[in-house]
């Protein structure tokens, strides 16, 4: 007898050495447990939790309403129903106010405390680079909704991490490509100094090599500028007639109300953002300066000129409304929320496809998904492609033509 106890009492002491020792480890399946019925065994969870992180607060709070909305109205749908493999969701949403070292240390809180079982967010690209490291190493299956940074998705560094939203990269190769094929001559590049606008500007001069051509200005600037005349003046100055904007609505607005001091709009160049251009500061803040400004959007998430909005993404308008208020698809860009609308619904093919809450078996499940239909896009994932989105999913539109957050096709 005393020898049974003495190797059970050592058998308990080895395992919770174990997990001090190395903590992350049993952090992704410590809730799940095995249920057994008749022959066959199904992996059952007293809760599924996922985190999110986002600014909710600050002059990025527009993006934080994108991955907040979405994920809510899609967690209720799910719950409604059964919730993921009969386990009902427990959302968990905190405010990193666009700071990365909120960020990380809101992500230990997720793991550590919260137990997340995924991880939904950030909406910053520097924040996302200050937790996907963590993330990963916890082995916590990691859907970027919102961040465009082409490095994000990196299968053998972030294995866990998986990203809906169209990449800049994709984006710029769109852009580029499209401003040649239409004529112009003289484009210009604008986008910020952080990390987000100089892998932008990388992704951009990519494009333009492979094209065989070269941006006739590189215009930059400081996030927080306020005073943006040089940057409008020097794409005056190179006689621009296109200038592809990387860049948030705030510092896009207010470059685009410099180029209207000058006299320099539309027609006279042509102003092309990419997908975070459709935020409602920019239109807010911009006023007439913003009337003809193009942005990419999802073909899913635009609408014809006199037509109907398509249904799908009506009815997610008029949830969105219902939850948030009446104003809420003035707050969004609306293809940024479903984007992460869809990071949900993508977990929870992963879950159920793989039979299993095992973080490892989910990534598989979700690396077979080959023609999944999104409410912002098809996706298709890969082993060696964990971006799901791509370029032949984007129209252009135009940003002042809204209609419940959707923006009207240009073309």
């Amino acid at each position: 007898m005393e020898d049974v106890s003495r190797r059970k009492f050592m058998k308990i002491s080895g395992a919770s050495l174990a997990a001090l020792a190395f903590p992350g480890i049993l952090v992704g399946c410590a809730s799940t447990k095995t249920e057994t019925s008749g022959t066959s065994t199904a992996p059952t969870k007293k809760e599924f939790v996922i985190g999110v992180i986002g600014a909710m607060t600050g002059p990025s709070a527009q993006l934080g309403n994108n991955a907040k909305y979405g994920v809510t109205i899609a967690v209720d749908e799910i719950n409604a129903k059964g919730g993921i493999n009969g386990s009902q969701i427990r959302l968990v949403i905190r405010d990193d106010e666009a700071d990365p070292t909120k960020s990380l240390n809101l992500a230990r809180e997720l793991v550590t405390k919260e137990k997340i079982d995924a991880f939904i967010g950030p909406v910053n690209t520097t924040c996302a680079k200050a937790i996907q490291p963590y993330l990963n190493q916890n082995k916590i299956i990691h859907m970027n909704g919102g961040c465009t940074g082409a490095t994000l998705i990196n299968e053998k560094e972030f294995p866990y991490t998986f990203r809906t939203h169209i990449n800049d990269r994709d984006q710029a190769n769109y852009m580029v490509d499209r401003a040649i094929k239409k004529g112009r001559q003289k484009i210009a590049m604008v986008h910020d100094t952080s990390a987000l606008g100089s892998g932008a500007k990388a992704d951009m001069e990519a494009a333009f090599k492979q094209q065989g051509k070269q941006a006739a200005v590189d215009c930059s600037y400081n996030v927080g500028d306020v005073d943006m005349l040089a940057v409008a003046q020097k794409i005056k100055d190179a006689q621009c007639d296109s200038a592809l904007f990387f860049t948030l609505g705030v510092d896009g607005a207010r470059i685009a109300k410099a180029l209207e001091k000058i006299d320099y709009l539309p027609p006279k160049v042509e102003i092309h953002g990419y997908t975070s251009l459709g935020q409602p500061a920019y239109r807010d803040l911009a006023g007439s300066a913003a009337e003809g400004t193009l942005c990419n959007t999802p073909t899913k998430c635009a609408y014809k000129a006199g037509a109907e909005l398509p249904a799908r993404q009506a009815g997610l308008a008029k949830a969105f409304e219902a939850k948030f208020g009446p104003n809420a698809t003035n707050e969004i860009i609306f293809a940024t929320a479903v984007s992460h609308y869809d990071c949900v619904y993508i977990i929870k093919e992963g879950v159920e496809k793989s039979k299993s809450f095992e973080a490892d078996k989910v990534k598989a499940a979700i690396e077979m998904i080959s023609n999944y239909d999104g409410a912002n896009s098809d996706y298709k994932f890969s082993p060696d492609r964990h971006d799901g989105n791509q370029a032949s999913n984007l129209s252009v539109t135009l940003v002042t033509k809204n209609n419940k957050g959707l923006f009207q096709l240009a073309e």
